[in-house]
């Protein structure tokens, strides 16, 4: 069958099949057993396969599945499960035919308790079901892998005890491990999640995993984080299991959350005025990582950026919170992730990061700047000569939690004792690295050094990945001075709100007295004007004065001149009338004499005239005779 478990993937991110007899658990207790021989490998792999043979009969119902839908709601087991011989598979099968019946109702009972989430009637019998069918077949194996097997399957039961003991991270386990349950046994099978680095935790062999130990994590995370939280602090340090880091990673963020992963399922359907911003994007982040280079892996971080730029509206979109998201994306399924992705934000405050002001980022830069001056002054001394801040490099490892240039390997480890012990546990990181690098940090100047910082501090910590966390936590820093740096920048902040407050009190003085200025500037410039036109008017006024003026006097003289004609006007005008009247007298009586003349012209013309008409008349009389005579002539000689 196919397994339901993702194993190593090939260039095409397509899973690996399982043999049919490996059991989920077998990936919690039994890990890579190869250096025992055949015949004790295949025994106790048998045994375990067999102890779990009512897991095995969940994990077979996915055979019958529809599918796998584009949803991704994988697992985040990425560990490399053993391959069991296929004679011992025929061997074994029989015996798993006969115990099938017994064995599949154990698990409805388990998975119908595990859907329900409440308390489990019977389970002690359950329980005692499947410790009989693990001694059964435990006593068929070979007796030559009596000893390491049986403490193997010991822990297992050990193992799944202490997870059936926890109903929520019961659950938590079969959903990623593939189980049906009520409300997902129609639901097509979605693609597995891309695997981690397979250089992740290289240098934490199976050994050295406490499967019993994570597996009482798992099931009672509560418990053990109060009883044992030195215990747990170490594993952590040491490393989260890969197979269960997405589970582990869930738990110390707290992040389980049924609405929020509705709510998540409802913003994808929403639009956002970053889309495009966040396509923009996707090539650019993770840029050597596979996965993110893939259809799958960037609709995947896009859909977690997206969902997350509606869900706070106040954070919109920023890069760095894709960078925040890709880690998370690649150990467990996108509604998980961005469950992560909000407490990330909010309880682990890397909210304060990505804010407008991004007072949050600053004071632990702050903050980081202090502890780099106490713990390790010849560099603070050196970058101060070269101008270096640590904004200029340590930002972006606050930002994203130095997922923007170190390999995700590390930032895994990283991400394990961010969420386990919080965020400020990245200063210790961030101290060690220049610790580490105080040499070749020193011999550098100011451009190569900024280069330096940004990209090659890692190289130290190729061949080992977890000496950087455990240098890190060598690294103590006081509560008392951490919080003191913490109130001196919110000091220094109110300070400098203070001094900003008067210099924008000033600022706003001065641009009111600014403004009173132009506007005194623009009244006197209108009455220049004014004045300018007024003084232009006086003058035209008193050229035109001084003309009337000279008017007045010519016009006085004028009317002295008048006066004194006036005065000897009457004698002269009486003198002139006399001698006109004289002169026209004697005109009009020679006038008179003329028109007598002409009058008696006119009448004798008259009378010539009357003369003259008679004359007429009489010649005319006289034509008329001729005529007729002439007439008479005509006839008379037209008759002869």
């Amino acid at each position: 069958m196919e397994s339901i478990i993702p194993t190593e993937y090939d260039r095409e991110l397509q899973p690996k099949t399982l043999d049919v007899g490996s059991s989920p658990f077998d990936l919690l207790h039994h890990q890579d057993q190869g250096a025992f021989s055949q015949s004790s490998t295949s025994s106790a792999e048998l045994s375990d396969r067999n102890s779990f043979v009512s897991i095995d009969t969940m994990a077979s119902t996915e055979e019958d599945k529809p599918p796998r839908g584009s949803r991704r709601r994988g697992l985040t087991v990425t560990q490399h499960p053993k391959v069991v011989d296929q004679d011992n598979i025929e061997r074994v099968q029989g015996e798993k035919e006969e115990k099938k019946e017994l064995v599949e109702t154990a698990t409805n009972d388990i998975g119908e308790d595990a859907a329900a989430d409440a308390p489990r009637p019977g389970m002690a019998d359950i329980r005692g079901q499947i410790h009989g069918l693990q001694q059964d077949v435990v006593n068929d194996s070979d007796s030559d892998s009596d000893s390491l097997p049986q403490q193997s399957h010991r822990s297992t039961m050990v193992s799944i005890n202490s997870f059936l003991s926890s109903a929520s991270n019961y659950d938590l386990l079969l959903e990623r491990l593939g189980a049906p349950d009520s409300e997902h046994a129609g639901s097509p099978s979605p693609p597995p999640l891309p695997p981690q680095e397979d250089e992740v935790n290289a240098d934490l062999t199976d050994e050295d995993i406490d499967w019993e130990f994570w597996s009482k994590v798992i099931s009672d995370f509560d418990s053990v984080a109060k009883s044992e939280p030195k215990v747990l602090s170490t594993h952590v340090q040491r490393g989260v299991p890969p197979a269960l880091r997405g589970m582990i990673w869930q738990l110390f963020a707290k992040s389980k959350d049924n609405k929020l992963e509705s709510q998540y399922m409802q913003l994808l359907k929403q639009e956002s005025v970053y889309e495009k911003a966040i396509t923009r994007d996707l090539e650019r982040t993770f840029p050597h990582h596979d996965y993110f280079q893939t259809k799958d892996g960037q609709e995947a971080l896009f859909n977690v950026v997206k969902a997350y730029s509606l869900y706070d509206t106040d954070v919109g979109y920023c890069q760095g919170i894709a960078y925040i998201a890709g880690p998370l994306l690649t150990n467990m399924p996108e509604e998980e992730a961005f469950c992560v992705l909000v407490q990330l934000m909010n309880r682990y405050t890397l909210r304060g990061h990505f804010t407008p002001n991004t007072d949050l980022l600053h004071q632990r830069l702050y903050q980081f700047d202090g502890l780099l001056r106490d713990h390790l002054p010849h560099i603070a001394r050196h970058f101060e000569s070269q101008g270096i801040r640590s904004h200029m490099y340590a930002s972006q490892w606050f930002i994203t939690l130095f997922a923007y240039k170190f390999p995700l390997d590390m930032v895994f480890r990283i991400y394990d004792v961010v969420l386990a012990d919080g965020i400020d546990i990245l200063h210790r990181i961030s101290l060690a690295l220049m610790e580490k690098n105080q040499s070749t940090i020193l011999s550098l100047d100011f451009d190569v050094l900024v280069h330096y910082l940004k990209n090659e501090m890692l190289e130290m910590y190729e061949c080992e990945t977890s000496g950087l966390i455990r240098e890190a936590y060598k690294i103590n820093i006081a509560t008392k001075r951490f919080n003191k740096l913490a109130k001196e920048y919110q000091v220094e902040v109110a300070k400098a709100n203070t001094e900003t407050e008067i210099v924008e009190a000033l600022r706003r003085q001065n641009k009111a007295l600014s403004e009173t200025i132009r506007q005194l500037e623009t009244t006197t410039r209108d009455q220049g004007r004014e004045n300018a036109l007024v003084a232009s008017q006086l003058i035209e006024s008193k050229m035109e004065i001084a003309r009337i003026n000279d008017e007045n006097d010519a016009l006085r003289q004028q009317a002295h001149d008048l006066k004194k004609a006036l005065e000897t006007l009457p004698t002269e005008v009486e003198s002139r009338v006399r001698e006109e009247m004289e002169i026209l007298c004697t005109k009009n009586a020679a006038l008179v004499q003329r028109n007598s003349a002409l009058e008696d012209q006119l009448a004798y013309m008259e009378n010539m005239l009357i003369d003259m008409k008679v004359k007429y008349a009489e010649s005319e009389n006289d034509r008329e005779s001729l005529r007729q005579r002439l007439g008479e002539l005509k006839r008379m000689m037209g008759g002869n």
